[in-house]
């Protein structure tokens, strides 16, 4: 083969491995004079049918809607604060009235537990199965149980029910009480 007929079969090659080569970048979409050749043929066409008035009117209608848009975002945050601070407030509110209807029912249970436990811690001598604690023959029979008090319900509901169990059971007052403490719970 002579040297001339290499030169001839490598300038192919190269130009053949050159069109390859364009063509893979044409297919990925990296040509960017072909894409910069296209944007400039549609600016023009778009440019020969829209005025720059119109244009400039549309950029100002999408100016405005983006302000709107941004004021009505920032009203919407304005308004997301605000009923986040009233639920939280009214949380503690409420929270605080629950804790204050728990320590006033203590306090009435602890006053009243006074009351009727002080003929038992006044007399010394009183025997300890005449003791509130110890078993009366009504516990012997089957005895309703009144449900536990957390704050969460209702204390009315609760009431009633407590009041229903302490009339089945037939206590004392001091029976009553006890059972009235044991039933709250402390959350």
């Amino acid at each position: 083969m002579k040297v001339g007929q290499q030169d001839d079969r490598r300038t192919v090659r190269r130009q053949n491995d050159d069109d390859d080569k364009r063509t893979v970048r044409r297919q990925k979409g990296e040509t960017k004079s072909d894409d910069k050749r296209t944007e400039k043929k549609l600016r023009g066409d778009i440019g020969k049918s829209v005025s720059p008035k119109k244009i400039d009117g549309v950029e100002q209608q999408i100016d405005q809607v983006g302000l709107k848009f941004n004021r009505i975002e920032k009203e919407f945050q304005e308004n997301k604060e605000e009923i986040e601070r009233k639920l939280e407030d009214t949380r503690r509110r409420v929270q605080k009235e629950i804790l204050d209807k728990i320590n006033g029912l203590e306090h009435q249970l602890d006053r009243t537990s006074i009351a009727d436990s002080g003929d038992c811690l006044t007399s010394p001598a009183t025997p300890l199965q005449h003791s509130s604690l110890m078993p009366t023959e009504r516990s012997v029979h089957k005895m309703l149980k009144p449900p536990t008090y957390d704050g969460q319900s209702s204390w009315s509901m609760y009431r009633r029910q407590f009041e229903a169990a302490v009339k089945a059971n037939g206590w004392t007052p001091q029976e009553m009480t006890t059972s009235l403490v044991i039933s709250l719970v402390r959350r």
